[in-house]
């Protein structure tokens, strides 16, 4: 590959490991993110995204061989409309603004982040509905209810739609050539799930799942999927999601595929 991969997130956890990892191997990243990024821009605005997209573009002259979309905040955020719209529409924006920029490279592979919880919940089928809807101020506002841990319900949903996203959206990459997977992890260990295990209501979510294999992930575990699904050796996996959590999901729903 001699275009730059992209890499959303990329001045923490899941998505810093996987900048160090392609960085390593000699590759060309942007990192995009809200701060120490290559591109700064805040993807949970509309003119975030416009400008993150813009950036990316100017600096790597239209072509990249590489997007994972990995950005995203917390479900203990106090701002629970933008959880959704980091998730959710930033997440997937991204993916979509920037496809150009894959067909014109050589690696043609995207790779989006999703979640354990986008199988496992807990959910709101309201919220779900409007968000699949594709109205962000609608889903905004469906979030923002008012009642107690509403980030943690918007984050469910929104990683719910971003498996979705990447399985509709199968049939058109497919036809542009370039592949597009979604990795869902499990616990990982990053100052994401510091916060939620200081929280002891959501942290009693979070120890009530399965251990699975063992308890907890490292970034670079859950990274080395998505190396993996962005490479040539995945270079017939399209439209997949990828549950990365030790086995979790696989304890949780035996009986379905």
């Amino acid at each position: 590959m001699s275009n730059p991969i992209v890499v959303t997130g990329s001045a923490s956890g899941l998505g810093a490991a996987l900048a160090r990892r392609f960085s390593a191997e000699g590759a060309s990243v942007i990192g995009v993110d809200r701060h120490d990024a290559d591109v700064v821009a805040d993807l949970g605005t509309p003119d975030g995204r416009s400008q993150a997209v813009a950036e990316v573009e100017r600096l790597s002259g239209g072509s990249i061989d590489g997007l994972v979309s990995c950005a995203a905040t917390t479900p203990i955020d106090p701002d629970p409309a933008n959880v959704v719209s980091v998730n959710y529409f930033g997440m997937l924006a991204i993916l979509d603004e920037l496809l150009g920029c894959l067909t014109a490279g050589e690696g043609r592979s995207a790779v989006a982040i999703s979640s354990i919880g986008a199988a496992h919940g807990p959910f709101d089928e309201e919220l779900n509905r409007v968000l699949m809807a594709g109205d962000e101020p609608a889903a905004r506002q469906a979030a923002a209810d008012g009642t107690d841990y509403r980030s943690a319900i918007a984050y469910n949903a929104a990683k719910l739609g971003v498996a979705l996203g990447v399985r509709e959206r199968a049939e058109s990459w497919a036809r542009a050539g370039v592949r597009l997977n979604c990795v869902a992890p499990g616990r990982m260990e990053t100052p994401m799930l510091e916060g939620l295990l200081a929280d002891p209501v959501v942290a009693a979510g979070v120890d009530a799942m399965p251990s699975g294999i063992r308890l907890s992930a490292s970034p670079d575990e859950i990274g080395g999927a998505v190396h993996f699904l962005l490479g040539p050796d995945a270079s017939f996996v399209h439209g997949q999601v990828l549950f990365v959590d030790g086995g979790v999901d696989a304890q949780l729903r035996p009986t379905e595929i």
